[in-house]
């Protein structure tokens, strides 16, 4: 998947939206850049649930630069908008100034719900979508991370990096650049780079809840305690829960041939849990952890942690 890219000469109008954020954040920053060394006094950033006279925002966008051709004024998470306030910048929208480049962005939103936040918004409007980055684009985007420190990296280093960060490219793109100063002169970052600096210090309370999950351990309740109490994201601990079931699925229920995309590293210690789960077993765990996805996606959650726990006692220790 090729990743799209705001290139000069800067448009008018541009749409940011994606379930992506740190690309959609280092195209903000890219657009900045284009401006020159007068960006600081020619550049405005605003939260749209912030902004408290939307009037003001669309007179900066009609207002002349200083010592250069073109104003940036940037609008985050647009569709959070009210309607009303929404439809003064969709009418400037509609005719944009020629001096001012305005970026309107639509931050975690999932692809199915573009549609009803875009009412409005002139068909030719430039936009840029950035999607969740999984699989091969996933590992795509680490090894072009890589190469942007003059640096590469196996197959294997990149699998099991994407592996242990769950695919959260905002904690990636720190650890390669740990990688990358690590390994020094060293042409390439290898697989026992990535298992020391970034396995045996990545999130200790994560990989202890993982580990005690799977290894079906009295203490997971009291693990996942601890996780809650570090800040993460609910959201991550479930898909680290569901990365983890289809890798189990794959090593413990399927043949040889369907290990292809488990690293070694992983593959092994799943093997160990053998006499712990079946397929019907890893199943019930997903369906029961999706549904508390669903729930948190939808709103109808209002305690995330606590129905995680629930889903967890209803498969692993049934009453």
């Amino acid at each position: 998947m090729r990743i799209p890219q705001i290139h000069p000469p800067l448009k008018d109008v541009y749409l940011l939206t994606g379930e992506e954020v740190f690309l959609i954040e280092e195209q903000l920053t890219a657009a900045k850049a284009l401006l020159g060394e007068d960006a600081s006094m020619n550049s405005s950033w605003y939260q749209a649930q912030e902004i408290q006279r939307v009037e003001e925002v669309v007179e900066l966008c009609n207002t002349m630069p200083f010592f250069t051709d073109r104003r940036l004024i940037v609008i985050r998470n647009f569709h959070k908008m009210v309607q009303k306030e929404k439809e003064k910048i969709l009418a400037y929208v509609q005719r944009p100034c020629g001096f001012t480049t305005l970026i309107l962005t639509m931050e975690g939103v999932a692809e199915r719900e573009e549609k009803k936040h875009m009412k409005g918004l002139p068909a030719g409007l430039e936009m840029l979508r950035f999607s969740s980055l999984k699989g091969r684009d996933l590992h795509d985007w680490i090894a072009g991370r890589v190469r942007m420190y003059g640096k590469s990296m196996d197959r294997d280093a990149v699998y099991l990096l994407a592996e242990i960060t769950a695919g959260n490219i905002w904690f990636i793109a720190s650890e390669i650049e740990k990688l990358s100063l690590h390994v020094g002169n060293n042409p390439s970052v290898t697989i026992k780079d990535v298992e020391y600096l970034v396995m045996e210090s990545h999130d200790p309370p994560v990989f202890a809840f993982m580990d005690s999950l799977f290894d079906k351990k009295k203490d997971v309740l009291v693990r996942l305690h601890e996780i809650e109490h570090t800040g993460i994201n609910e959201l991550e601990v479930i898909t680290r829960i569901e990365n983890q079931i289809s890798q189990h699925y794959q090593v413990l229920c399927c043949g040889k041939n369907s290990r292809a995309g488990v690293h070694p590293f992983v593959e092994k210690k799943i093997l160990g849990r053998r006499s712990l789960w079946n397929a019907h077993e890893l199943i019930g765990l997903l369906s029961a952890v999706r549904r508390v996805e669903h729930g948190i996606k939808s709103g109808r959650t209002m305690y995330p942690y606590s129905a995680i726990q629930e889903a967890l006692l209803e498969v692993i220790f049934p009453a």
